[in-house]
């Protein structure tokens, strides 16, 4: 069993990570899609695309991590 201290570790991280990837974006209006960034006010309807894809990919890649990690610990 996993200790609560290192279960909330482990969602700390995650939700910094979170704040990161999904709220940055937000905030600033601009969004790297490939090598160059996007922004918002310029290509509205780009940043939008990029950001609704990068916000899937971080959700089904913390999805496929948090079921892998239920597998392993009981």
């Amino acid at each position: 069993m996993i200790p609560k201290t290192v279960t909330y570790l482990i969602i700390g991280a995650w939700l910094f990570a979170a704040v990161i990837v999904i709220g940055c974006p937000l905030r600033s209006g601009q969004i790297r899609a490939g090598l160059r960034p996007v922004s918002r006010d310029t290509n509205p309807q780009e940043f939008w695309t990029a950001y609704i894809i990068s916000t899937v990919l971080f959700i089904a890649v913390s999805a496929a991590a948090g079921s892998f990690l239920h597998s392993i610990f009981p």
